[in-house]
């Protein structure tokens, strides 16, 4: 069974950085290295409207667009949920916690 997680994100909104967090599934290994991909989305926070070109990974690479990718605005103050993300694209940008 594939784990839901919930991941704080360091990404950014055309060329700053936003509160986001990751809601999904991480990736599940098989007995043979394959496995399920996880998949979830992101909900961030920001004053921009956000489109799929202006999103970006910590580093200021821009996310890989696929068509799937659907940026829609939720009813919470400057929040936006960005669907069809893979685990695989933000693993890199989750802020891992210090215990």
């Amino acid at each position: 069974m594939m784990e839901r997680v919930l991941k704080d994100l360091g990404l950014m909104v055309g060329n700053e950085t936003n509160p986001c967090v990751y809601v999904g599934t991480t990736n599940e290994e098989g007995s043979e290295g394959e496995g399920a991909k996880g998949k979830g989305h992101i909900v961030v926070v920001t004053i921009y409207n956000p489109q799929n070109s202006s999103i970006k990974h910590s580093n200021g690479k821009s996310f890989l667009l696929r068509s799937d990718m659907k940026v829609s605005k939720i009813d919470v103050r400057n929040s936006y949920r960005i669907d069809n993300i893979m685990f695989d694209d933000i693993n890199e940008d989750i802020i891992e916690q210090e215990s």
